[in-house]
């Protein structure tokens, strides 16, 4: 049995999407605060022959998000929140689409792409302490014998945050 020395790791780059503020102005003179934050690093253990046959290999922990408003006014407002690689490559000519992503509540695994792509949507209604509410961001990656050379493979991907009324 061949042993590749592949070391798999995820990192975030270091932008303003650590905190993302974004500030809506409704037409009445309110403001809502609206923040999402999130934290952690996708990091993977080094892949094992196991992972190869299985041909996936899950990050060691998951991404918690948090989504945060204030100061509402009456209505609803909808909050959603996107994911999208910066990159078409995690490196050494491993495609992009070989990072798979799910939610915490949701079991289905989709391929990261480059273009922005619906992670969770909640529809709040207006109360004036706001609201909050939060998941997860699980990460695997897909392996292949033949296909992944020993290498380090990297990435960042891009969190966004909507909101409207």
């Amino acid at each position: 049995m061949p042993t590749l020395s592949v070391r798999i790791q995820w990192r975030e780059r270091i932008t303003a999407l650590l905190f993302a503020l974004v500030l809506y102005s409704p037409p009445a003179s309110a403001q809502i605060n609206v923040q999402l934050t999130f934290s952690g690093t996708g990091s993977f253990a080094a892949p094992t022959a196991a992972d190869y046959s299985a041909g996936t290999l899950e990050s060691a922990t998951p991404l918690p998000f948090q989504v945060l408003t204030t100061l509402e006014p009456s209505g609803s407002l909808v909050t959603s929140v996107y994911i999208r690689s910066s990159a078409a490559t995690l490196g050494g000519g491993k495609p992009v689409a070989d990072l798979e992503w799910r939610r915490g509540d949701d079991a289905t695994w989709r391929a990261l792409t480059t273009s922005d792509v619906l992670v969770e949507s909640r529809t709040l209604q207006g109360a004036p302490e706001g609201h909050s509410w939060d998941n997860t961001i699980h990460f695997r990656i897909a392996l292949r014998w033949r296909q992944d050379p020993p290498a380090t493979y990297t990435g960042s991907f891009v969190l966004t945050l909507a909101a409207s009324r």
